[in-house]
């Protein structure tokens, strides 16, 4: 028995929204967006004439000056760009050792006394510095850990201001190198290391 498969007629799908298309009755779509904006514009001009006559003054003046300021260009100014990832990021630090703030409130006095001062002479290392100050060998290995990649404490020059602090137990607690305008800060951390502010 030889049967004949019978063949899906295609469909084209271009025919089918032509014909759809050729349905769609364009007037009553016009004629119902025209009632309907005119009920709209209807109950506008009720809102409009509803307000006082100062505020209709205002909002005539004080809407088209929002709508241009809205549209208005920024400047170039406010546009900020990326930073790279291996730029350094000033953060802001309590320059309050721990010790500190745990501790009784100091008088401002009290403080200003514990800061050292020491100006870099010529030749001098800071290892000289710190034996000069009578400052720990090994807080000086814990600051090196933590010097970063501009090494202030190994390029000190003659000159410079090293300031440093004590903690109320008598341990290195925030040492600052001044390097021209700017300063540098190592801190003590809770866990006995340091830090760096900058």
């Amino acid at each position: 028995m030889n049967r004949r498969q019978r063949k899906k007629q295609k469909s084209d799908p271009l025919q089918s929204v032509k014909a759809l298309w050729a349905n769609i009755d364009f007037s009553k779509i016009k004629t119902t967006i025209i009632a309907q904006s005119l009920v709209l514009k209807e109950k506008t001009s009720t809102f409009w004439l509803g307000l006082p006559r100062l505020h209709r003054r205002l909002l005539s003046v004080i809407a088209p000056v929002v709508i241009v300021l809205l549209l208005w260009p920024s400047s170039d100014s406010d546009v900020t760009e990326p930073s790279p990832t291996n730029q350094r990021v000033t953060v802001s630090v309590n320059t309050q050792s721990l010790s500190e703030q745990s501790g009784a409130v100091q008088s401002e006095e009290t403080v200003e006394t514990q800061w050292h001062e020491y100006t870099v002479k010529k030749g001098d290392t800071l290892a000289q510095v710190f034996r000069k100050n009578q400052l720990p060998m090994a807080d000086l290995n814990s600051l090196a850990r933590v010097e970063g990649s501009d090494k202030p404490l190994s390029r000190i020059k003659q000159g410079q201001l090293i300031r440093f602090k004590y903690s109320q137990e008598g341990q290195l607690d925030i040492l600052q190198i001044e390097k021209g305008e700017q300063s540098v800060m190592f801190f003590r951390l809770s866990d006995g290391g340091f830090g760096r502010s900058k």
